[in-house]
């Protein structure tokens, strides 16, 4: 017998047979292969994902951000104190507790910049009788007025005796040897004090005369230092002189005066506390 398959005539024992268990053997590889087809195509629209550890919050300490590593604030004592008034903790902790307020934040300085402008501290003898004192001078400690101060933009005298308050400015050319004593012009057992002051610009300069009044410094007395006119070859406390109790003199040449005979002249002027 002969078998007709795709034009071919074949005899009948050429036939492959298949079982009815082949067949299912062939249907089961089948449906497997479409399986493993699809799950590889569903992957490839799939992102991966990564397992990952619980998240956490990242605190940076200020020590080591570089930024803050270079600064400083202007109410820490005790850098103050490590760095460059030695040995003058309990003056800074005072003086920095005081003239902090609270509602004022305090400024950052360069570190490297607190100390290379730091000129130390000057001894100046006695403003409050039996009282021995040096100043130093700092830059502002916050954006704030304290009390019956004119200002808070300027640099401030500070004391190692403690029971004097500051001396605020309105200059950023102060200088330890600019504050100088001319004694107790009120006699009321406290020296008055004296300061040369300079904006930092012109050669206009100021003699000023400070005295204690309700632990505040009041201005009593200013006369102008021209540099056309005069020099630094004599002590500041040399153009200050007290005449008796509560009254005292000042001594200037300048052509800053509306009497024109006085121009480039030295010229006493009188004052009353």
């Amino acid at each position: 017998m002969f078998y007709l398959v795709a034009g071919y005539v074949c005899p009948l024992q050429m036939q492959k047979t298949y079982s009815y268990l082949d067949k299912v053997v062939f249907l089961l590889k089948l449906v497997f292969t479409g399986f493993i087809i699809s799950v590889i195509a569903s992957c490839k629209n799939k992102p991966i994902k990564v397992p990952t550890s619980p998240s956490k919050s990242v605190t940076t300490s200020p020590a080591l951000d570089t930024r803050n590593a270079q600064k400083v604030s202007s109410v820490d004592w005790l850098y103050f104190a490590d760095s460059v008034l030695y040995g003058q903790k309990d003056v800074l902790k005072y003086y920095f507790t005081k003239y902090k307020n609270g509602t004022c934040p305090s400024l950052l300085y360069d570190k490297k910049g607190v100390i290379e402008n730091f000129e130390g501290l000057l001894a100046l003898g006695n403003i409050r009788k039996g009282r021995k004192c040096s100043v130093f001078v700092l830059s502002p400690l916050n954006y704030c007025k304290f009390g019956d101060e004119d200002t808070w933009d300027g640099e401030a005298y500070y004391f190692t005796d403690t029971s004097l308050p500051r001396l605020q400015t309105d200059s950023y050319c102060c200088h330890p040897g600019n504050l100088f004593l001319i004694g107790d012009i009120d006699e009321d057992g406290v020296s008055e004090i004296g300061q040369y002051y300079s904006s930092c610009a012109s050669h206009y300069k100021s003699i000023l005369v400070w005295t204690l009044k309700n632990n505040y410094w009041r201005q009593v007395g200013q006369s102008v230092f021209d540099q056309h006119y005069m020099t630094y070859d004599k002590p500041f406390s040399s153009l200050v002189r007290k005449l008796s109790k509560n009254k005292f003199e000042m001594f200037e040449i300048t052509d800053l005066t509306e009497d024109s005979t006085k121009t480039g002249k030295g010229n006493w002027k009188r004052f009353s506390m």
